[in-house]
Parts: structure tokens; sequence; C-alpha cells
């Protein structure tokens, strides 16, 4: 096989579409051992077939088929190029295939971000579940607190839990998320019961100093008022106030997601007072860019945690008890 220069000169003359109709038309030729049923199968004229051939033949510089009167004979070189011409199309082929059934098939990486929190305590096991009806989805998390940018990340999903979702992305509401006040059963049984939010300023609380709205409530005119606490603890992750909590250190402010379990299996005790935890209601959503929704993968996973998740989150089965 040539190399250097002159064959730098060659695929430049030769790297253009019509070289694979040209292949094409090459190997129905050798099928039907002939340029008229060739022609036939191919809905052509035979001299278009002829033509075809050719020009094939002049762009490689070298005779593909000797014809003789009765049939044709393929030469050393064009029983080369049959054999790998017939491989390429047929790679080629399968490829248009496989790149089409990606309108249909939930297949290749799907990339989330989501909070530490909400991937730790639920996303792990949701994509499991997915996963076992969608075998060929290979998931790339990126766990994070921060809003991280789709755009710039080339992210297919993000989920964030906020009461303001940005109005640049496609956005599909999965489920509200309360927050609630809790503490664990030795907790309450040696400090006692809050009642009222101004009881709290008499108990041992864990915050998380970057939660803007942490530990702030409406009052009855409607303006936002700071509680008076004693900050016992002051952890930058959830997960760290929920560990807090769990060893009998104060009371925490969470979101329930993170909180159904304990509270069913009785290691956390709930408290409603008379304000709600958070200022704003918030919800999960589901950001993306809208054109990524036709892709299977974004649009079925999206659908997937929709309905696992519902609009009445098992993780707050106790508050309708």
């Amino acid at each position: 096989m040539s190399s250097g220069r002159g064959s730098l000169s060659f695929k430049a003359k030769i790297d253009n579409y019509a070289i694979f109709r040209q292949l094409e038309i090459f190997i129905k030729v050798v099928e039907c051992n002939g340029f008229s049923a060739a022609a036939q199968k191919l809905n052509l004229t035979p001299s278009s077939v002829s033509r075809s051939i050719s020009q094939l033949e002049e762009h490689l510089g070298i005779v593909l088929l000797k014809r003789t009167t009765r049939n044709l004979i393929l030469t050393e070189p064009g029983k080369y190029l049959l054999f790998r011409a017939q491989h390429l199309l047929a790679d080629l082929d399968d490829s248009l295939v496989n790149t089409s059934s990606f309108r249909n098939h939930p297949q290749g990486q799907l990339k989330i971000t989501c909070s530490i929190a909400f991937g730790v305590c639920h996303l792990m096991r949701l994509y499991s579940e997915y996963r076992d009806i969608n075998p060929d989805v290979r998931l790339l998390v990126d766990l994070n607190d921060q809003s991280v940018n789709l755009n710039e990340e080339n992210i297919d999903i993000a989920l964030r839990i906020t009461a303001h979702p940005p109005t640049n992305f496609a956005l599909r509401e999965i489920c509200k998320i309360n927050w609630v006040y809790c503490a664990s059963k030795r907790y309450f049984e040696q400090r006692g019961l809050p009642n009222t939010l101004a009881d709290l300023e008499g108990h041992d609380c864990l915050i998380n100093p970057n939660v803007s709205d942490n530990w702030q409530f409406l009052d009855d005119a409607g303006h936002s008022q700071a509680l008076k606490i004693n900050n016992i603890i002051e952890v930058n992750s959830t997960l760290g106030l929920l560990q807090a909590a769990l060893h009998h250190q104060g009371i925490v402010n969470l979101p329930t997601y993170m909180l159904g379990d304990h509270i069913a299996n009785g290691e956390l005790i709930p408290v409603l007072l008379d304000h709600d935890a958070k200022e704003y209601e918030y919800s999960l959503f589901a950001l993306y860019h809208p054109g990524h929704y036709q892709d299977p993968k974004v649009r079925s996973f999206i659908d997937f945690i929709v309905e696992k998740i519902s609009v009445a989150p098992a993780w707050d089965d106790w508050m309708a008890g």
C-alpha cells in the first residue's frame, strides 16, 4: 500500500460522499456478474452503472474488473477492494441503524448533577431500579451542593431543590419538599419537646451556615424574622447535621427526604411548631435543555423518577399518620 505525499494527495482526491455510492455499485455489479443486472437491482441505467465503475477505476488508477463477452473477472486489486468495501459498507450501515435506534432506546451515558444529600439518600437507589429496566444506560453523577451550569458542564439533568427554579432551562416539578424540626428521642427526653418557635431559644440547635433561610420564619405580617437560637454546632453539610442529630446533639431543621426512615424507626422525633420550618415552599425539580428531552435516556429517567417519587413521596408517609 502506498504512503507518503502521493497517498495524501490521493486521499484528498477521493475523500467525498460519491465514493460510497461508487463502492455500492461496484459491489452490486460483482454480485450480479453484470452491469445490466446490477442496474436493474439499483434502479439505474446500465450506462450510469458502467460510468460509475469507470470513475472509480479512474480515481484509483487501477483496473478492478476485466470485461468479457460472457462475464466479469475481478482483478487482484478488485478482489481486495471488494472484501474491504463489503465490510466498510456493512459497518456503516450498522452504525447508522444503531445511531437511529437512539431515538427509541435509552442507551449511553447519562450525566446528572444533584445535591450531595439527595444523591446519597435517593439517587443511587433510583438509578439501581431504573437500570433494571434500562441496562444500557451508564450513569455519571456530579454530587455538588453548588448550582452547576448545565451549559458549561454538559449535564443532561440537574435535580435541584429550590423555591425559585431558574427560567433559562426546561424543567419538570417532581414533588414538594418539606422541612421539619427534629431531634433524637433521647435529646427530647432530656430537654423536653418545644411547642412554639419561641421554645427553640432554650434548646441546642444544629445549623448549616450556608443555607440562607435556615432558622427563619414569616411572622403574621408576612415579614421574615430570624429565630434567636443557641448554635451549638454549625456544619456546612446536611449529612453532617443529620449525624449530629442522630447522636443526640440537638434540634436540626432538615428536608424530610433525609428523615423519613429515621422518623419511621423512632430514631428522630419531628416537632410541628406554630410556623413552617421554611419561609418559602420548596420543590424538587428536574432541569434539562429543551432539546435533550428527545433523548430517550433523558426522557425515560425523568419519567421514571416522577413515577417513583410521585406527588406524595414515601419519605413523607409519617406526616399522614
